[in-house]
């Protein structure tokens, strides 16, 4: 396997939805550099001379109304026209919004058909705004529409009917959670921060209900957790739990802010990682004999870094070696989140052991 066997789906208009807020407000972070950036940084990787660049269309309203409200929908249209207000907490509109938010969906449609259909083995949506957040009738945290699950719901209308989503981004997608909290055909597994002092939605106690009880998996980990922790989570808990699922096809929620240096997240781990991840989710796709795997971008908003943590991930889908980046410094590590995040992976391999017996 080679980067030629990756595709990009992307769109110039990524650009058109800006929100008028300055730092250190959040909405001034999820703005048009950083997909430019990720851009740009491919091309001086060379990356873009293999790897096909596909252009997408715009996400139906039938195609929305897959996984959403008719008055999300409705509400994100109207908020775009007005040219501005609050759609939800942490969610603003601004005129182009609600175009951006459906080539967003529609890329992420692309994105998995093209693998689904066996024109691509990998294919990467780079795109914005994001989509975890987003649940049935709710827009919040920077995300309108849930991109990887109306992918998902595309999906299977077609062949793949069993999908596992894994979800990196340093925040729990909680809106992902909630749209597939009690359907035994998507396996949603979700590695992020958590705050064990305030609680909230992420927590592995959180398996799923009904038909899909064991489908939901939460690996919450402490803040400032390294590079060690995400590894032996990747390892211990997903490997085994997507083998176990037997999946038609993977989906990736790529969220790069638990880097250490993002500016929103709070975590410790540098691209290293984030090659780990490609590398897993390729001999994943292999081990389960699955069609290939789609990624659709989620959070990551330091633009000098996200842009090298994309490459170290597809250079990871591609087979190769570990890149050398520059962001790989020797950083104080915290042996005490170390311990305890090895108890919460212990207490999370013992429940998702438990409901695959």
């Amino acid at each position: 396997m080679a980067l030629a066997d990756i595709v990009v789906v992307t769109h110039p208009d990524v650009t058109e939805h800006v929100m008028p807020f300055p730092r250190p407000h959040l909405e001034s972070f999820e703005r048009p550099l950083r997909v430019q950036m990720i851009l740009q940084h491919l091309d001086r990787c060379g990356f873009r001379d293999v790897i096909e660049t596909i252009t997408p269309r715009l996400a139906t309203q039938d195609e929305l109304a897959t996984v959403h409200s008719r008055y999300l929908i409705e509400l994100v249209m109207l908020m775009s026209k007005l040219g501005g207000g609050e759609v939800g907490d942490a969610a603003y509109a601004s005129p182009a919004l609600y175009r951006t938010a459906r080539l967003a969906a529609g890329a992420a449609i692309e994105a998995a058909h093209l693998v689904q259909e066996g024109k691509a083995r990998h294919a990467f949506s780079i795109m914005r705004p994001p989509g975890h957040h987003a649940s049935t009738s709710t827009a919040m945290g920077l995300c309108y529409f849930n991109n990887v699950a109306i992918a998902t719901r595309s999906l299977q209308k077609s062949e793949a009917k069993r999908v596992s989503i894994l979800d990196f981004d340093d925040h729990h997608g909680n809106g992902t959670a909630e749209i597939f909290y009690a359907d035994s055909t998507v396996q949603y597994i979700s590695i992020h921060e958590y705050d064990f002092e305030n609680p909230s939605s992420g927590h592995f106690l959180e398996r799923g209900h009904g038909d899909g009880l064991g489908t939901n998996i939460n690996i919450p980990l402490a803040e400032n957790s390294p590079d060690e922790s995400y590894t032996e989570a990747l390892e211990r808990v997903v490997r085994p739990a997507i083998v176990s699922f037997n999946p038609d096809i993977i989906a990736v929620s790529a969220g790069y802010d638990a880097h250490y240096g993002d500016p929103v997240g709070n975590m410790n781990v540098d691209s290293s990682t984030f090659w780990r991840i490609g590398r897993l989710i390729r001999e994943l796709v292999e081990e389960t004999d699955a069609s290939g795997s789609f990624w659709v971008l989620e959070g990551g908003y330091n633009p000098f870094l996200v842009g090298l943590s994309v490459e170290a991930s597809m250079r990871g889908l591609a087979g190769e070696r570990c890149p050398r980046l520059h962001d790989q410094v020797e950083r104080i590590v915290d042996e005490d989140i170390v311990r305890l995040n090895a108890k919460i992976i212990d207490e999370v391999e013992r429940i998702v052991k438990k409901q695959t017996r």
